[in-house]
């Protein structure tokens, strides 16, 4: 086995960081921001779907230029300078066409860096036998972090600090792509010389147990769209500060990362549509009861919730793509579902604007129907594994 390069993993982790910097401010505070620079309700939600569509559209090409660039750092790099670059002038700018484009933009191109950062990750654990899970957690420690501290900066000094934190974000980002590792040239012809053939989609489509695990996990993953495009702003309207919006989000997120912790043998050990299902059906309950929890601790308690709309359904995918899809069908696999997801997300959100614009609160119980529908998916016969099957052994 090839040596892996100097601090390897520790370089990873670091960009995971610096990634997350910036998740952890633009989840929470970029709809708070763009309010504050006088968009309505439904032009934000139009801000906010517009990278997902955007994003969907230049992916495939961005995938191909990840594959043949000089090394999978300079794509990154390349990729964080310019959402830097296109984001800096949209906090300059007024008007919501500048301000949409611009944005967009930003968020789109970022994004592009994450499917690279995964695959610059997972040559370590092929080729060096490094733990993917420990490179990829100090991202989900930054964004808690930074949630926290955004949300006490936020309620500091309001939303002239959030165009400086967020350009800010951009930059940790940037630098820390610099510091990544580049795959040694030999490592990089191996992987080449037994990369996969391209598998029709067709092939995985076929499949109907594939195509309702991915439908309802999209639907679970869409009902979602309303928390982050609307959540910071009810969340202001009924009068939290900063720092405990930081803490509704971080809370989230530590839910979620305690579920990945369970998702080994003790989820295997249950069928991936029964964990779906649970998923679906919390997503009902999370979004029916959200007007109701106007305190701290109830709206905390609603946030441990992600643990099963997110964790448990993106959990019970994973499980039931390795257990349905050929090894050497994964990464089509794995396109198909986040393509699908992202178009439903995408599709939720411009809906979420118009939505919360004219119902408020009341907006968020319409994002039940996206778990009422899951259920309905999962419900279907596919010829499998029912999501009530007995529990298997390992």
């Amino acid at each position: 086995m090839i040596a892996a390069p100097r601090h390897f993993g520790p370089r990873i982790s670091l960009f995971y960081v610096g990634f997350f910097v910036v998740g952890g401010l633009v989840t929470p505070f970029f709809p708070a921001w763009l309010k504050l620079r006088g968009l309505t309700p439904e032009q934000i939600g139009v801000c906010l779907a517009f990278p997902l569509a955007l994003r969907l559209l230049i992916m495939p090409a961005a995938s191909a230029f990840v594959d043949r660039a000089p090394n999978r750092r300079f794509a990154i790099v390349l990729f964080t300078i310019l959402a830097l670059l296109f984001f800096i002038p949209a906090t300059l700018v007024e008007g919501y066409w500048p301000i949409l484009l611009l944005t967009g933009m930003a968020t789109a191109v970022f994004g592009l860096a994450m499917p690279a950062i995964d695959a610059l990750a997972l040559t370590g654990v092929r080729r060096f036998a490094l733990d993917y899970g420990k490179m990829r957690v100090w991202g989900s420690i930054s964004f808690i972090v930074v949630s926290l501290g955004g949300g006490l900066i936020f309620g500091q000094f309001g939303g002239p600090g959030l165009s400086v934190m967020l350009i800010g974000g951009y930059a940790v980002a940037v630098a820390t792509a610099f510091l990544l590792p580049v795959t040694p040239p030999e490592i990089r012809a191996a992987d080449d010389a037994t990369k996969p053939q391209a598998v029709s989609a067709r092939a995985i489509l076929t499949s109907r147990s594939f195509l309702i695990v991915i439908g309802a996990v999209s639907l679970i993953n869409g009902s979602h769209a309303m928390l982050y495009s609307f959540g910071t702003i009810y969340w202001e309207a009924l009068g939290f500060s900063g720092s405990e919006i930081g803490l509704l989000w971080a809370i989230g997120v530590v839910a979620e990362i305690g579920m990945f912790a369970l998702s080994g043998r003790a989820l295997r050990r249950m069928p991936a549509e029964r964990l779906i299902l649970i998923g679906a059906i919390a997503s009902v309950v999370r979004w029916l009861l959200f007007p109701l929890a106007t305190g701290l601790v109830a709206s905390l308690a609603l946030q441990l919730l992600h643990a099963l709309t997110f964790a448990a359904a993106y959990a019970g995918m994973q499980i039931a793509i390795a257990r349905d899809v050929p090894e050497r069908m994964m990464a089509s696999a794995q396109g198909i579902s986040q393509t699908v997801a992202g178009v439903v997300l995408a599709l939720t959100t411009i809906a979420s604007g118009p939505l919360y614009g004219h119902l408020g609160a009341m907006a968020f119980p319409t994002m039940a129907i996206g778990g009422v529908l899951a259920v309905i998916v999962l419900l279907l016969p596919n010829g499998d594994v029912s999501p009530t099957a007995p529990e298997t052994a390992d």
